[in-house]
């Protein structure tokens, strides 16, 4: 037979349990985590109870024996409590206190009531093996789900320690020794056992707390990621549709276009004629290089609407008048409205209407809208669309209604789908894009039907004050 003392194995096991996790709660302080302080309270519980039971003929029993099994079988329910948190099913705290309290009150009737030795020691042994062994089947679960190494190391460990208790349990049924200090075979398996289960379960614990932070870092890396490509996708997807839209409207801006560069060439030529015929005097060509350079300006202003609109954009964070925004949309639309016969009414906000956020992405999201307004209105003999913006406490709200057969009730939550559309032609991205965009910018983008038909689109914002225009 080797040497060894059990009581020495005791004091060495209380020690480390009294090391072991203070060092894990310094390592893992920085979670801040209940299941942490948990686990480590309950390493330390049975620490005491080691070093009160390696004491046991040196002080009365019932400090020895009966705060160390109190300790042991708290212990127990402060680990399982921590695994079970980590698993998102913890019990009830009440539930808890009573199991522990019913425990130990068994364990004082059969110390002090039957006064049974025996008793006592088996029913330790079996409240050792359901404990450790339960423990070892949350740790088990966690390394499956989480495909831990380190938690299925702390369930080897702790099983280990279950079989130990289960080996005395049965020890205990053919010889007469009862008391844990006292040498024999069953002492020196459970002393053994839990010597392990002290260094491998707390670096276990250890160990499986730094790959959740070691993964949550790589989750969180892996989700800056994704946005970063998602927003980059968005951005160009909203570009090709800002594209699109001025695609489609290529005949509509053309002919805008052509109209002050057709009367810029009609008074030059007019005027050339003149200076010819020497018929206009110094006033009149005054007033026909007026008109060229008027007609100038007001085709250079077209351009630079269709230049802003369609280049590449990031959100910029800067005040933008809604108002001036429904304005220069009007102006780009005027004109395939009117080839529609659609007739445009705006009733602004009496006051600037201020938002923070990017002028040319907000322009799309009208644009889309009053577009859709009048692919709607084809269907219809009376054709308008009334466009209006207010203030309602701290929200910027901008309506556009129009006067045509409005959506079918069984269609309306599908749209702002990516790729629904009503439209033969339609992409069906043109809503998503725009909802998309007021989400950005802290907002909103719904459609209903209105009240006495058509349709209503409300543009939901978080409003300025006046202080930022």
């Amino acid at each position: 037979m080797f040497p060894f003392d059990v009581r020495t194995a005791l004091l060495i096991l209380g020690l480390l349990y009294l090391l072991l996790p203070t060092i894990t709660w310094f390592v893992l302080a920085g979670q801040h985590s209940i299941q942490v302080a948990l686990w480590c309270v309950g390493g330390v519980l049975v620490g005491m109870a080691a070093i009160l039971i390696s004491l046991f003929d040196q002080f009365p029993q019932w400090i020895t024996l009966g705060a160390g099994s109190l300790f042991f079988i708290l212990s127990g329910f402060a680990r399982i409590q921590s695994l079970r948190m980590d698993l998102g099913n913890p019990w009830r705290w009440r539930w808890i206190v009573l199991m522990a309290l019913i425990i130990y009150m068994i364990l004082l009737g059969l110390h002090y009531g039957l006064e049974s030795k025996t008793s006592r020691a088996q029913f330790i042994s079996v409240l050792g093996t359901v404990q450790l062994g339960y423990l070892a089947s949350q740790a088990w679960r966690i390394g499956q789900i989480e495909q831990s190494r380190s938690a299925r190391w702390i369930s080897r460990v702790y099983m280990l320690a279950a079989a130990a208790f289960l080996f005395r349990l049965f020890y205990l049924m053919g010889v007469g020794t009862t008391a844990l200090v006292h040498e024999g075979l069953s002492a020196r398996f459970v002393s053994l056992a839990m010597l392990l289960s002290a260094v491998i379960g707390h670096l276990g614990y250890i160990g499986l707390h730094l790959d959740r932070s070691m993964r949550r870092e790589l989750q969180a890396e892996a989700d800056r990621a994704r946005n970063e490509v998602s927003h980059h996708l968005g951005e160009q997807i909203a570009q090709l549709d800002r594209s699109r839209a001025l695609g489609e409207m290529a005949a509509s801006l053309g002919h805008e276009l052509n109209q002050p560069l057709t009367a810029t060439l009609t008074n030059a030529q007019v005027a050339i004629r003149g200076l010819q015929r020497k018929h206009f005097d110094n006033e009149q060509l005054i007033d026909f290089f007026d008109k060229i350079i008027l007609n100038t300006k007001r085709a250079s202003q077209i351009i630079d609407r269709i230049r802003g609109f369609i280049r590449p954009s990031q959100i910029s964070h800067q005040p933008v008048n809604l108002n001036l925004v429904m304005l220069e949309v009007n102006e780009l639309v005027a004109d395939e409205a009117r080839s529609r016969q659609v007739r445009l009414q705006f009733t602004p906000h009496s006051l600037p209407l201020l938002v923070t956020g990017d002028s040319v992405q907000l322009s799309q999201i009208v644009l889309n809208m009053i577009r859709n307004a009048i692919e709607a209105l084809t269907q219809v003999a009376y054709r308008e669309i009334l466009i209006t913006s207010e203030r309602v406490c701290d929200r910027a709200i901008l309506r556009i209604r129009d006067s045509g057969p409005g959506l079918l009730r069984d269609i309306l939550p599908q749209i702002g789908t990516p790729f629904f559309t009503t439209k033969p032609t339609g992409l069906g991205m043109g809503f998503s894009i725009s909802r998309r965009i007021a989400d950005q910018h802290g907002g909103t983008l719904t459609i209903d039907n209105a009240d006495g038909g058509g349709a209503v689109v409300v543009l939901n914002l978080p409003a300025l004050s006046l202080v930022h225009l």
